[in-house]
C-alpha cells in the first residue's frame, strides 16, 4: 500500500481502490449477462466475488508464509493488506467452474471475469511509479531520554523509520512486532519515532505496553511527517543506503510486508 488517498479522516489504498472498481465491473458485467441471456450466471457471480478475495490472501499467506509462520494468526490480519492478485483470479474462475459446469453461462462468466482482470492488470500497468525522493537526514531528532538522535548514523546502509503515535490505534497494534523484529540481531535498523507527543506520555505508553525505549525515538515537531509529506499514521519508510526512500507504506504494517519493504532496500541499487 504505497500510496493512498485520504478522504476527511479515512486513508484508502489507491491498489484497494482500483480491486473494488474491478469488482465492480465484474460484478456488472455478469449482471447484464445475466439479464439478457445467463440468468445464472449473475447468481453465480456472488460466490466467485466471495471465494476470490479468500483465495487471494491465502495465496497471499502461502507465497509469504516465512514471514507468518512464528505467528499463525496474523494471516487473519486482512485489515493490514496483503493479497495475490493470480490467486484470486483462479479462485473466481475455479468457483464459476464448478458452479456453471461445462455451459455456455460459464463462457460468458469467465469473459466477464477476463475484462475486470484485465482491466486490473491494465490500471496497475498505467499508474506510474511513485517516487518519494531521498530521506531526509537533517531532520532533529532525540532519544526518549532527550539526547540528540542524529539520523546521519544511517547512512550509508538500509534502514526502517516507522512514524507513529500513542493515541494511534494501528500504531499501538503494529508496535509490539515492529520492536521484535528491530530487536533481532543482524537485522536491518527499525526506528519508531512518535510523532509530536510529550516525552512523559511516550515514557508511560510505552512502560504500560511493555515496550522497551531502545529503537524509540522523539520527533516533537514531527519533522519527518511534513517532509515525508504523510497524510496519517502509521507510515512507515524503507531506506536503501544510498539514502533513497524506495517505499512508503501508509497504514498498519504486516510481518510479510515488513519483510517486502526490508528486501526493496537492501535491493536497490
Amino acid at each position: 500500500m504505497g500510496s493512498a488517498v485520504v478522504i476527511g479522516p479515512l486513508m484508502f489504498a489507491v491498489d484497494r481502490g482500483l480491486a473494488v472498481l474491478c469488482i465492480a465491473v465484474f460484478l456488472g458485467l455478469t449482471a447484464l449477462a445475466g439479464r439478457f441471456r445467463f440468468p445464472r450466471v449473475a447468481s453465480v457471480a456472488t460466490s466467485a466475488i466471495v471465494v476470490g478475495p479468500v483465495a487471494a490472501r491465502i495465496g497471499y499467506v502461502a507465497a509469504h508464509w516465512g514471514s507468518s509462520a512464528d505467528a499463525p494468526l496474523s494471516a487473519l490480519a486482512v485489515w493490514q493488506g496483503g493479497f495475490s492478485a493470480v490467486a484470486g483470479i483462479a479462485g473466481a474462475a475455479m468457483t464459476l467452474a464448478i458452479r456453471l459446469g461445462r455451459t455456455r453461462a460459464l463462457l460468458a462468466g469467465w469473459g466477464a471475469l477476463a475484462a475486470a482482470s484485465g482491466l486490473w492488470f491494465v490500471l496497475q500497468a498505467l499508474i506510474p511509479p511513485v517516487t518519494y525522493g531521498p530521506f531526509p537526514y537533517h531532520a532533529m531528532l532525540t532519544t526518549p531520554a532527550g539526547a540528540p538522535l542524529p539520523l546521519d548514523l544511517f547512512r550509508g546502509r538500509p534502514f526502517v523509520v516507522n512514524l507513529w503515535a500513542t493515541w494511534c490505534g494501528p500504531c499501538r497494534r503494529e508496535l509490539p512486532m515492529l520492536d521484535a523484529a528491530a530487536s533481532r540481531s543482524g537485522e536491518v535498523p527499525i526506528l519508531l519515532a512518535d510523532q509530536g507527543e510529550a516525552p512523559a506520555i511516550v515514557a508511560g505508553f510505552l512502560t504500560r505496553e511493555g515496550v522497551g525505549a531502545k529503537h524509540i525515538a522523539l520527533d516533537p515537531s514531527r519533522s519527518l511527517n511534513g517532509t515525508l509529506q504523510v497524510a496519517g499514521y502509521p507510515a512507515t519508510a524503507f531506506v536503501a543506503a544510498d539514502g533513497t526512500i524506495v517505499q512508503l507504506q501508509l497504514g498498519e504494517l504486516s510481518r510479510a510486508a515488513l519483510a517486502d519493504g526490508i528486501d526493496l532496500a537492501r535491493k536497490h541499487r
